[in-house]
């Protein structure tokens, strides 16, 4: 799901800068220029090979990104049952990703391939404000769900009072709204002057705009997310031990009293009384320490989502600042 903004990076002429050399040797030899008889017709022919090779890696690449997250939405769509606010973060993330399979990574294949843009200026700007806009929406998503996961796990038994769905479309549209906002200043003139050549295609590397879209597309999402699950081990390492141990630490002084009203009146409450209530506790214990177990998987799963996402996104991130 999140594999296609990760592969942004290497697939795209506007995250690598103009397109590796590599890719416009393998052009020459696509274009069929004449070469020198013997070892230059074999270079040329190699290059034939490994372009095609290169645009069908890409293509099943690009298509099984599309497939995966299509069935991410539909599984959603089509189970009630897995119609909740962290689906529906998930989901968001799923179009995210779809759109930047569908709209951005065919060009960007066509650019590593033929090693030249062939799609006109206009049209490349508008890619590139797309590009970032799904890359935006993609890590904010991101961002979202590490603190969705955080209220789940420590707030389990009120977690649906505390992120409704309203809620979610609020923030939903605040992250699209966010996204635009970050990727529209290159449309609005916030970049360096075009090249002349217009087989030449990139993302500004303007150093106003590369420092305001890293810092905002990256860099602040990412300590959030870094915060939110170191918070949600420390919440659940905690959390697990004293259920474990059948007992919550309440540090609300109310609750503690009610707790000690509450076992006083047991004494004097008869035996059968007892029974019943012990049952209803552990019952409850039982309900508490499944929910929380549910959301500690969950968490668990999307930290290591996370985790490769950041390896992968970091090096571009760290790197755009700087420019060429």
């Amino acid at each position: 799901m999140t594999f296609p903004e990760l592969s942004n990076g290497s697939l795209s002429g506007n995250r690598t800068g103009q397109g590796s050399q590599s890719a416009a040797n393998r052009s020459w030899g696509l274009q069929g220029e004449e070469t020198p008889e013997g070892n230059g017709t074999t270079l040329t022919f190699a290059l034939d090979v490994q372009a095609v090779g290169v645009g069908v890696f890409l293509a099943v690449f690009i298509l099984s990104a599309i497939v995966g997250n299509i069935l991410v939405i539909l599984s959603v769509a089509c189970n009630r049952h897995l119609q909740t606010v962290t689906n529906y973060f998930i989901v968001n993330l799923a179009i995210a990703d779809l759109l930047l399979s569908t709209t951005v990574l065919p060009f960007s294949a066509t650019l590593e391939v033929l090693g030249f843009w062939v799609f006109g200026r206009i049209f490349c700007n508008i890619w590139a404000a797309v590009d970032v806009l799904c890359c935006s929406a993609s890590i904010m998503s991101l961002c979202i769900i590490s603190v969705d996961r955080y209220i789940g796990v420590k707030y389990s038994l009120k977690y649906p009072t505390i992120m409704t769905e309203r809620k979610a479309g609020v923030i939903l549209v605040v992250v699209w709204l966010s996204s635009m906002v970050i990727s529209i200043g290159p449309l609005l003139g916030w970049k360096e002057p075009p090249p002349p050549d217009e087989s030449i295609c990139s993302i500004t590397e303007e150093p106003g705009y590369a420092l305001f879209s890293s810092l905002f597309s990256f860099y602040l999402p990412l300590m959030v997310i870094l915060v939110m699950y170191f918070r949600i081990y420390v919440v659940a390492r905690r959390t697990t031990r004293s259920l474990e141990a059948g007992v919550k630490k309440e540090r609300n002084k109310s609750m503690e009293v009610v707790l000690r009203i509450h076992c006083r009146s047991v004494l004097e409450e008869p035996l059968s009384s007892t029974r019943n209530k012990g049952h209803n506790f552990r019952s409850s214990l039982s309900v508490r320490l499944l929910k929380f177990s549910r959301e500690k998987k969950a968490a668990k799963t999307l930290a290591i989502v996370v985790g490769v996402f950041i390896l992968c996104w970091f090096p571009f991130f760290f790197i755009l600042p700087f420019g060429k």
